[in-house]
């Protein structure tokens, strides 16, 4: 009997010979979209730990407050039918009742509580499948050395999967007490022959465990079909569940024979002084304390495949896995190393010549996501192979063309630069010292000091113009990742001449458009990164809103954001009146940026990274010099491979080609004498603001003993180079009238401020190449919102100077504003 890939088991095959995914019935955009993952690069890491979708992510949140505020048990009381839709979604996915699941930990969890419930006695065997998975081959062999199982390992065929014929006989030759298998192991894209391995177990009356770990979320697992008695699994990968989340499923009879070893309140109910009763169904084999928040993103992970029709996904997964085998094969120096029994969505690869985990490492650098799986994770299924790591791949429901073709290319790149070995199968002695890092751009000094002749025009790896929030952002970044890298500073590091300084910034997830989404997410992690480097807190989260006249076509939205009303408004924020007519949005997680802190804590940052930083020296010129830069100042000259341009209002002079793209405006802020602790402090007010007629008002609460403060989003247009007054009676009035219409009790003016924003016409960034002239970078033109995003701009910047692609900023591109430039 000779394994195969049976309907039922595994999605089928995809002709070879077409490297190209069918169409699915769901929409992969839209699942990019509810996917924030997607922004930050090119995963393919499902079979690891899959992106996560908004609405689970929304759901663990959410019961985490509820938590927060009703407390724990209750709490759980509210969520009960939620929960126990979880149940019902797992029970539909397995093709089993609900009362025969379980909601454990890990897979791992439920494999040695239902292994332990066997109750396994010297001499009993348990013929064990190569694919199995290395916890579960290391809790066997525990056992065997400790308590006399006997653990026979069954042969592979030639097609990778396991032998039936192998199985057969072993069944034949004695009693055995488990016949265990994994249903894709961790090293390949191996599907094993699940069904035809449940009835040999099934016609010898053995029990089957099934770890269906790899397969559930990419591959049908219907255990009545596939005759299992047993399964294990996790949440965290095809899934797309939090981490923390497994399922075990035990179907009846075997159900009521088998106990847990060490029950728990949960699964039991204590009778008498020495005895006790087991729950009825699989709950016996749960624990009482659970994380019921990440039970909750499991179910809101189980609603989505459903709602998908998993079918649909199970076959795009396998044909986008398959189009991906057949490209990566075609590589020279690329060895596809998944068995013939291969299917599903996962890929496995070596690049020759190459350790897995540099590839991983190196793929990486180009923004591209999986895992090096090394030979102590499968022993079983990969020292018969000869494998001692492989590279492994694998898709899911967000991944698309793009992602593939990053991939294939991004390993093309990787192989073309491995070492090849000789002769004699040894690589050269110059080779074995670099294996296959692509060229990297040292710093200038490093040919000196390693005694070679030095360039005798030395460039610096990057020079950054400009150090406000993204250009001191693009240092550090640089500085960090080891390059030579020069920050220049027309005027005194901190000044108040652009549109970085002063106190505070807002920070939201509230934007009018989902274009915006990934790039917010982004954003409060390299904020929460940058508060761990700097050991300071940066952002203070006051909650927001954002009021706007009802009926407005773009009106605010974002993840975990809402849309109130007035009387609703006025409860989450009492010190804020929306005016007749008005609507706002909540986002609970907008908060105040410290401004000034931020700017000293990522220029300190940099500086320690090795940055050099040279303040009241302004670039007078600039221009391509072959592949770099040549960038003047009153001081001389100097030279880099890539300039990046971080100049706020003073674009459209170190750009003039953008210029008539450009409007500098001057905003005017204030401060307002209000008390801390009454409806204008903290207490009655967060981040706020209100689109009036006289322009976008904005602010936040008295909180640093300076009152309230508050700006309009709207000014005359204003030349940088020209002196900057302050604030006119005119302006402040105007301000005051604004204030007075949505903020009763607000005092008088005690302080002002102005500030330039620097506009383009549609309100989004420039972030990226400047047209025409590769060598040269940008980010600008950050329309009076820029700041919030400081940090992950300067990551960008960073990965673009590296030359990693960021497609997630596509839509932030120069070339939008060039005739025939990309949109």
């Amino acid at each position: 009997m000779s394994a195969s890939v049976t309907t039922g088991t595994a999605a089928s095959h995809p002709d070879p010979a077409s490297p190209t995914a069918a169409t699915p019935s769901f929409d992969v955009a839209a699942q990019r979209a509810r996917t924030p993952g997607c922004a930050t690069g090119h995963h393919f890491n499902a079979a690891g730990a899959a992106l996560l979708a908004n609405d689970t992510v929304e759901a663990v949140i959410d019961h985490l407050r509820a938590e927060s505020l009703q407390g724990g048990y209750e709490a759980a009381k509210s969520a009960a039918d939620d929960l126990a839709a979880v149940y019902a979604g797992t029970a539909r996915l397995l093709g089993v009742a609900a009362d025969e699941v379980a909601l454990v930990e890990s897979a791992t969890a439920g494999w040695q509580r239902v292994v332990a419930a066997l109750r396994l006695r010297p001499g009993d065997r348990v013929l064990a499948a190569r694919s199995s998975y290395v916890s579960s081959a290391l809790h066997l062999l525990s056992a065997e050395r400790d308590s006399g199982v006997r653990v026979e390992v069954l042969p592979s065929g030639p097609d990778g999967a396991t032998d039936l014929d192998a199985l057969e006989g072993a069944l034949r030759a004695g009693p055995a007490a488990l016949v265990t298998a994994a249903h894709v192991p961790t090293s390949s894209g191996l599907v094993e022959p699940a069904a035809e391995i449940g009835a040999l177990a099934r016609a010898h009356g053995v029990p089957f465990l099934l770890d269906a770990t790899q397969s559930l979320g990419q591959l049908p697992v219907d255990m009545a079909a596939i005759g299992c008695d047993l399964l294990i699994g996790t949440g965290r990968k095809f899934l797309r569940a939090p981490r923390g989340t497994g399922l075990l499923a035990v179907r009846r009879p075997l159900l009521e024979r088998l106990a847990p070893q060490a029950p728990d309140v949960r699964g039991a109910r204590w009778t008498a002084e020495r005895t006790w009763e087991l729950a009825p169904d699989a709950r016996r084999f749960e624990l009482w304390e659970a994380a019921h928040a990440l039970r909750l993103g499991l179910g809101s992970a189980l609603a989505d495949l459903h709602a998908l029709d998993p079918h649909s996904v199970f076959r795009y997964l396998a044909e986008l896995a398959s189009a991906l085998r057949v490209r990566l094969a075609a590589l020279p120096g690329v060895r596809v190393t998944d068995p013939p029994a291969s299917g599903g969505a996962i890929v496995t690869f070596v690049v020759d010549g190459l350790d897995g985990g540099e590839v991983q490492r190196q793929l990486a650098l180009r923004r591209v996501h999986l895992v090096a799986v090394p030979a102590d994770h499968g022993r079983w299924d990969m020292d018969p192979r000869g494998l001692e790591k492989v590279v492994r791949a694998s898709v899911h429901v967000y991944t698309d063309e793009r992602d593939l073709d990053a991939l294939v290319e991004g390993v093309a790149e990787i192989a073309a630069g491995a070492p090849r070995a000789s002769a004699s199968g040894k690589a050269s002695a110059r080779e074995a010292e670099s294996p296959g890092t692509r060229k990297s751009l040292a710093p200038s000094a490093s040919a000196s000091a390693s005694g070679t002749r030095p360039d005798p025009t030395p460039r610096h790896d990057a020079i950054v113009v400009g150090l406000g929030v993204h250009g001191s952002a693009a240092l550090r970044r640089l500085a960090e990742r080891g390059l030579d890298v020069l920050g220049l500073e027309q005027f005194a590091v901190g000044h108040a001449l652009g549109s970085s300084h002063g106190a505070t910034r807002m920070i939201r997830r509230a934007y009018p458009h989902p274009d915006w989404d990934g790039l917010v997410d982004t954003a409060y992690r390299a904020w929460a990164e940058l508060e761990d480097s700097a050991k300071t807190q940066l952002v203070d989260v006051t909650g927001g809103l954002y009021a706007a006249p009802d009926g407005r076509p773009d009106p605010l939205r974002g993840p975990g954001c809402r849309q109130v009303g007035p009387e609703e408004a006025a409860g989450i924020f009492p010190g804020l009146r929306l005016p007749e007519g008005f609507s706002a949005v909540h986002d609970p997680r907008a908060g105040i940026i410290d401004a000034r802190e931020t700017l000293r804590a990522q220029l300190r940052l940099a500086e320690r990274a090795g940055a050099r930083i040279m303040d009241r020296t302004p670039v007078t010129d600039w221009k391509p010099d072959g592949d770099g830069v040549v960038v003047h100042t009153a001081d001389g000259e100097a030279r880099a491979r890539r300039l990046v341009l971080c100049v706020g209002p003073w674009m459209p002079y170190q750009v003039p080609s953008l210029a008539a793209h450009l409007t500098t405006t001057r905003i005017v802020n204030a401060y307002f004498a209000a008390d801390p602790g009454g409806p204008l402090g903290r207490a009655g007010l967060g981040s706020f603001s209100v689109d009036l007629p006289e322009g976008l008002l904005y602010g936040f609460p008295a909180t640093d003993g300076r009152g309230l403060k508050a700006g309009l989003d709207s000014g005359p247009d204003w030349d940088p180079e020209s002196a900057r007054p302050a604030a006119t009676e005119d302006e402040l009035r105007l301000l005051a009238r604004a204030v007075a219409r949505v903020l009763p009790g607000a005092g008088p003016v005690t302080e002002s401020l102005t500030c330039l924003y620097t506009m383009t016409a549609d309100r989004r960034f420039l972030v990226g190449e400047v047209p025409g002239v590769p060598q040269a970078l940008m980010a600008s033109a950050c329309s009076g919102h820029g700041f919030k995003f400081g940090p992950a701009i300067g990551a960008a910047l960073a990965d673009l100077v590296c030359g990693l692609p960021r497609p997630d900023l596509a839509f932030l591109s120069p070339a939008r504003l060039v005739p025939g430039g990309a949109r």
